[in-house]
């Protein structure tokens, strides 16, 4: 049973409409910026003005990830055609609301004291009952976190929803702003942060790349409207889906192998029936992780495989990184043609296309798209 994606949207460093982003992953440049209060790389979004989630959010205070969360999504139910009808919704996010939270511990060390509002919103929950009280929705309206792969959990989750007759429409996604200074130095303490080149024209992240680059963190979110097989004809749809856990990983990673995203590369092309045209890696840029997603993949489709990434553009979006690699993926798909992607031969038809997503823990999900 097929399910049919009706509704894209999505915000990044890359952009904030279709054409915006399709031209950033084509021609560039890439949009990275240093922090002035820390001093690291970062890939920050542009929110567009929008008369509507503005107001929202003044009368909600919302965290910056919710209001990601909520311009993606509009987008996304605008596509499908879904204003004023009721959906369910599943947002993933690694980190949550950070920057609320983050400034809701400044004020408590600072006064002993916090405000009535500091507990709602920051619980990972506040992404997705912003989002539900957004669109008035009286179904689900779900967050989940499991660390980078969570949007695609999200989307896992919705997949079953539907395919169990426990929802009609289902909004997933995922939604990442993780660039505060408590998380920045996270990351960098992890030793596998990029450091800027010399040419800021250049992409400071460049996955799959040799010598490997680093990791460089980015702020988005992305959202699917996903429905059951019906017509008009969809934008694309789910052939293949698979997920699994690497359970003699790193705490960061994944096998040296890729073991788990070998099991969930064969089981998603096995499901569609086929191997996928072009697949669009995790590949956040780091010398282990790289290395064993390129490793599984050769192991299963061949060193001839069609790879890409395209995290050089948005850097690590953590949790919302799969939709956003979904994003893209639509985007090939509706051109047809791989020409002007990074890592790749210009030329090559593409009618599928497999993502990939792993998280820390090991979680991984691969869905293939055709």
């Amino acid at each position: 049973m097929n399910i049919s994606i009706t509704g894209i949207g999505g915000i990044s460093a890359a952009g904030s409409d279709p054409q915006e982003v399709w031209r950033t992953y084509t021609e560039g440049p890439a949009r990275w910026v240093m922090d002035p209060s820390i001093h690291l790389p970062v890939y920050r979004a542009q929110l567009p003005s929008h008369a509507g989630i503005e107001a929202f959010s003044a009368e909600q205070d919302l965290d910056r990830a919710t209001l990601l969360a909520l311009y993606a999504a509009d987008r996304a139910v605008e596509h499908a055609g879904w204003r004023g009808e009721d959906f369910s919704v599943l947002v993933g996010s690694s980190r949550g609301p950070t920057m609320s939270w983050e400034a809701g511990y400044e004020q408590f060390a600072g006064a002993g004291r916090v405000g009535p509002r500091t507990s709602p919103a920051t619980t990972l929950g506040s992404i997705g009952f912003g989002l539900g009280a957004y669109f008035s929705s009286a179904s689900l309206a779900s967050s989940l976190s499991v660390t980078c792969s969570s949007g695609l959990h999200a989307l896992l989750h919705g997949v079953a929803l539907l395919r169990a007759g426990m929802a009609s429409r289902v909004l997933v996604g995922g939604a990442e702003a993780p660039l505060t200074p408590f998380t920045l130095r996270q990351m960098e303490a992890l030793r596998i942060y990029a450091v800027p080149p010399e040419d800021d024209c250049l992409p400071v992240c460049r996955p799959l790349a040799q010598p490997p680059t680093g990791m460089v963190v980015g702020e988005g979110a992305a959202f699917l409207a996903l429905e059951l097989d019906s017509a008009p004809p969809p934008i694309a749809r789910i052939t293949g889906l698979a997920f699994a856990r690497e359970v003699a990983g790193s705490p960061t990673g994944i096998t040296p192998t890729g073991e788990g995203l070998q099991k969930t590369m064969r089981e998603a092309a096995a499901t569609a029936g086929k191997s996928p045209d072009l697949i669009i890696a995790h590949a956040p840029g780091t010398r282990r992780g790289d290395a064993a997603e390129l490793f599984a993949i050769r192991k299963v489709f061949g060193p001839d495989q069609a790879v890409t990434s395209g995290k050089w553009a948005t850097g690590h979006t953590f949790g919302a990184s799969g939709p956003l690699a979904l994003e893209l993926a639509i985007a090939i798909l509706r051109a047809g043609d791989a020409a002007g992607l990074a890592y790749l031969p210009g030329g090559k038809g593409v009618r599928s296309v497999l993502v990939n997503a792993t998280g820390f823990g090991g979680n991984v999900v691969s869905v293939f798209l055709e």
